[in-house]
């Protein structure tokens, strides 16, 4: 007997009024999905800020689609999804709606199945995946106080840092400084990352590329945008750290150009915007250019990470995937079975489906 979807329900848990030193709080949207036989699986959505009211009222408009669908024909549904509103010039918001329902289809079917989600994706490349912290901030600190808190990560046994010391405002030697103090803080065994957030010219990113070639770094990020495969080309054949981008481009058309043009050495699909089918379709076109898969993940770090993880476990071209430390524990009053990062990386998942449990008393009250 074939099992429907019952109903699609998003869920809005908002940013909390809490200004950190350091960072400030997000909001998640996260998505349950119900089949008629009782199952439940859970998927989120790639929120951008000030969105949140739009992903929500996407998901309830959507759901009279989705509804009564087989639960487990989910590359039909998502290449219908993709073919019926992908010619529309959709936003990020589609997308990423489209992205939490898939999410939650293949914890449903993990769960039917009683086998963890990337067991249904052909099995494990890796037996572990690596992470790299992420310890963007969106103040102004000094180079102390960058050496302090990625000091504070290394500690926690993370061997790969991104980080930003660089933006529109900030001169080379600023950023150079920065990278010095974390360099001295946490020493040479733990890898670095630049992220310059799409806010270089071609000049600007050639000038800082070569003024952080000392350090050896693991990446630098989005120069300008991803869109720009003509400046991503020029850049890489001009300096010797790889370059990496791709955040925001949803599906493997958006990734074409940068594939053909062999632009980058990694690309970072998000996997609550790609969805999981298709950050694997990402992956599977970049391998015959030699280009690394280091999967997005600024969403919660226990459904997104999960996600990501199983998707990550059977990508062979796999990068490290990204991990936010200050936003570990934001819905640990709502779930359970958030992965653990251990030595810098997450061993692959045993649970049926996601692994993560909500506990829907507790998500009443961010029903949307």
């Amino acid at each position: 007997m074939i099992d429907r979807i019952a109903t699609v329900t998003p869920y809005l848990i908002p940013a909390e009024p809490v200004k950190d030193q350091w960072w400030a709080r997000k909001a998640y949207v996260l998505v349950r999905v119900e089949t008629r036989d009782g199952i439940v699986g859970w998927g989120e959505c790639h929120l951008l800020t000030f969105r949140e009211d739009a992903m929500t009222a996407l998901i309830n408009l959507l759901s009279e689609w989705v509804i009564g669908r087989p639960a487990h024909d989910i590359r039909a549904f998502m290449g219908e999804a993709f073919g019926r509103f992908g010619q529309q010039r959709p936003g990020v918001e589609v997308y990423s709606a489209f992205a939490g329902i898939e999410i939650a289809l293949w914890d449903i079917l993990g769960k039917r199945l009683d086998v963890p989600v990337h067991c249904l994706l052909g099995g494990a490349c890796h037996e572990s995946i690596p992470v790299y912290a992420n310890i963007y901030t969106p103040y102004i600190h000094p180079p102390t106080a960058y050496a302090d808190v990625a000091a504070g990560i290394a500690e926690q046994g993370y061997t790969k840092i991104k980080l930003y010391p660089f933006t529109s405002k900030t001169t080379v030697n600023d950023g150079v400084a920065i990278l010095e103090a974390v360099t001295d803080a946490v020493g040479t065994d733990v890898d670095l990352a630049v992220d310059l957030w799409r806010h270089a010219s071609p000049a600007r990113a050639l000038a800082l590329a070569r003024a952080t070639e000392q350090f050896n770094l693991m990446w630098i990020e989005d120069p300008f945008a991803p869109t720009d495969a003509a400046s991503m080309r020029y850049l890489r054949d001009s300096i010797e750290q790889p370059l990496l981008t791709g955040e925001t481009l949803p599906t493997r058309r958006e990734f074409t150009e940068l594939f053909e043009r062999r632009a980058v050495d990694i690309v970072n699909p998000d996997i609550c915007l790609s969805g999981i089918l298709e950050i694997q379709a990402i992956a599977a076109m970049a391998e015959p250019f030699y280009i690394a898969v280091s999967p997005h993940n600024s969403n919660s770090m226990a459904l997104g990470t999960a996600a990501a993880v199983h998707a990550g476990i059977g990508i062979s071209n796999l990068a490290p995937v990204e991990y936010f430390p200050f936003f570990e524990t934001a819905l640990d009053n709502v779930c359970s079975g958030r992965l653990s990062v251990k030595g810098g990386k997450i061993v692959a998942p045993e649970l049926p489906g996601l692994g993560v449990t909500f506990d829907d008393g507790a998500m009443i009250r961010f029903r949307a």
